[in-house]
This record gives C-alpha cells, sequence and structure tokens, in this order.
C-alpha cells in the first residue's frame, strides 16, 4: 500500500491514455503547504522498470533541457508573492507541435489573510507532443498555497513525463538539434528531455494579495 507521509497527505488521480493501454497518475500533495509529489500505477511503474518505456519525474524544472528550451516559465518574489517556476507559455516557434489535453482546476479550500479571503489551489496539465499520439505525455502539477502567517501565495510547480522507448529516442534527437548545448553525451537523456505546452491565456489568475 502506498503511504503518503506527514508532507504529503491528499492525492488527485489521473486517467489518461498512454502507449497501448492507459496510464494512472497520482498527484500527491499538503492541504495546508506547497509539497508536491507523483506516484505511477504499479503497471507502468514497472515497465519502467523494465525498460520497457520510459518515465522522469522532474520537482525542478530547470533540471528538464526541453523545459528549458521551449518553456516559458517564471520567477517572481515580493512581499506578496513568492512564485518558482510558473510555466507561462509555451516559446513561439514551438506552438504547432504540442497540443493542450487537458486543464482541471482543484480548488482546496479558502484562506482569510490580512487582506482578504484567497483560495488554496491545485492546477493540473497534460500535454501531448502531437506527432507522438499517445506514445508520450507530461503532466505538470501547479500548486498556489496561501500562508496566511506571511501573508503570502506561495507557488510550485512539478511534472511527470512518460514516453515510450522510441517516442523517447526520437525526443532526446529533437532536443539535441535545437539546443545542443544542454545535451553532453547520448546517455544522458534522463536529463535532456520534458516537453513543451500551449498557451493558457484562458486562464485566469490571481497575482496577488
Amino acid at each position: 500500500m502506498f503511504t503518503l507521509g506527514n508532507k504529503l497527505n491528499r492525492s488527485y488521480v489521473l486517467y489518461v491514455p498512454f502507449m497501448d493501454s492507459s496510464c494512472e497518475i497520482s498527484i500527491i500533495f499538503n492541504k495546508s503547504n506547497s509539497f508536491l509529489g507523483f506516484n505511477l500505477d504499479h503497471k507502468n511503474y514497472i515497465r519502467s522498470r523494465n525498460n520497457e518505456l520510459h518515465s522522469s519525474i522532474y520537482q525542478d524544472l530547470n533540471k528538464s533541457v526541453f523545459a528549458t528550451s521551449f518553456l516559458d516559465i517564471r520567477n517572481f518574489r515580493s512581499k506578496t508573492l513568492d512564485i518558482k517556476q510558473q510555466f507561462h507559455n509555451i516559446l513561439e516557434g514551438y506552438r504547432d507541435t504540442i497540443h493542450y489535453e487537458t486543464n482541471e482546476t482543484v480548488k482546496l479550500s479558502k484562506v482569510t489573510t490580512k487582506k482578504g479571503e484567497f483560495e488554496s489551489c491545485l492546477y493540473v496539465y497534460v500535454f501531448r507532443y502531437t506527432n507522438f499520439d499517445n506514445n508520450f505525455l507530461y503532466c505538470l502539477a501547479e500548486r498556489q498555497h496561501i500562508d496566511s502567517v506571511l501573508d503570502k501565495k506561495i507557488v510550485r510547480t512539478c511534472a511527470i513525463q512518460l514516453a515510450s522507448n522510441e517516442c523517447y529516442e526520437d525526443m532526446s534527437m529533437i532536443v539535441e538539434s535545437v539546443n545542443r548545448k544542454y545535451v553532453k553525451d547520448s546517455t544522458d537523456v534522463d536529463s535532456a528531455i520534458s516537453t513543451a505546452f500551449t498557451s493558457r491565456k484562458n486562464i485566469k489568475r490571481q497575482l496577488e494579495i
């Protein structure tokens, strides 16, 4: 049985098509802080261990060469905001190669601060690389936590990527051809692959407290 522990006490489950069947991805988080994590279903976890597919989890999107090459990821800090690696947009020129599959907003609670009442939320996005059909998926989770003591909104993001072996190799070639300076050698593929996303211009965000 999977145990969340003290830092992660909530789970949000996605069922999405992947390769020849489906995949269950659990986003694990805490209702009272900004911690985030992922848990992959047993079947695909075993397939990954057996080298039948590739899976990567990015707690730091800066370690994903594809993300740093193709995504507009923003940081911002002020008296009322602490935002790290919030996805803003796919860089112009690559928006035709990605399709935006789903967007889900989970409202966890309303938090009262000195400046009013604000929502603590979890945002979930699933993206596909269009040419790879169901052989590739990228799930990004963004936690927006309101710290009533600090009177500050804290935003943290992490992602999980799944790819078939063939798709994984193709993506490593794409990354290398676009941004060679991040790929040290052909064995360093795990650090070289992520994905890109479409615009979330229709998603309204409250960036001030």
